[in-house]
């Protein structure tokens, strides 16, 4: 087909050919197609600047998440299949991610599990649970989560949490201690870690029988 003229609308270019035929591609991609008015275009050179287009647009897509917050390759991949996307050129796309080091799994899991130990004050298990939700692979989520096991920042998270459920559980009245460290143990579960963890929180508490006895 022949490129009978070109318009260009904002950060896109359309593309006129003979028969009243036309394709909307971004400026960025037309300025890489090296393509003039008057060209002659094979129905294979249209198909490629088409899958160019696509790809582009994908990649925007992928960019503009990347941008809000680092992704693990399953996250980003989800993302990308609900906005509707063509599957191989998802795939296209985010081969192109890990291979330019935008995506990279263990980076990822390393950056995660900092960030819930650091911040959210998370235990083991629940960081565990939500790497495998977030599509980790179970090699990487094994290595990752080992230094915390040793992080010492593990057990004074879960010493800080329990110390503060027990001031809030002893202002609501609770006086019975059995019921108190039910309370507690099942409270440092939700929160991720582990019952050797949890015990040992309990027992620094000092949670004695005569603490709250009448």
């Amino acid at each position: 087909m022949i490129l009978n003229n070109l318009e260009k609308i904002k950060n896109k270019i359309i593309l006129y050919f003979d028969e009243s035929e036309k394709i909307e591609i971004y400026y960025e991609v037309y300025s890489n197609l090296s393509i003039l008015k008057g060209d002659q275009l094979s129905p294979k050179r249209i198909e490629e600047i088409k899958l160019a287009n696509a790809e582009f647009e994908v990649k925007n897509s992928a960019f503009r998440y990347l941008s809000n917050r680092n992704h693990s390759i399953f996250e980003l991949k989800t993302k990308l299949k609900k906005k509707g996307f063509n599957s191989q050129i998802i795939e296209n796309v985010i081969s192109y991610l890990i291979d330019k080091k935008f995506l990279n799994d263990y980076t990822f899991a390393e950056n995660f599990v900092r960030n819930k130990v650091e911040g959210r004050k998370e235990g083991i298990m629940k960081i565990t649970s939500e790497l495998y939700q977030k599509g980790i692979a179970r090699e990487i989520i094994s290595e990752v989560t080992e230094s915390i096991k040793e992080n010492p920042k593990n057990m004074l998270n879960a010493f800080e949490l329990g110390k503060s459920k027990l001031g809030i559980i002893q202002k609501r009245g609770e006086t019975d201690y059995t019921k108190i460290k039910s309370k507690l143990f099942l409270f440092l579960k939700g929160r991720g870690f582990t019952n050797d963890v949890i015990y040992e929180v309990i027992s620094k508490l000092n949670i004695h029988n005569e603490e709250f006895d009448d």
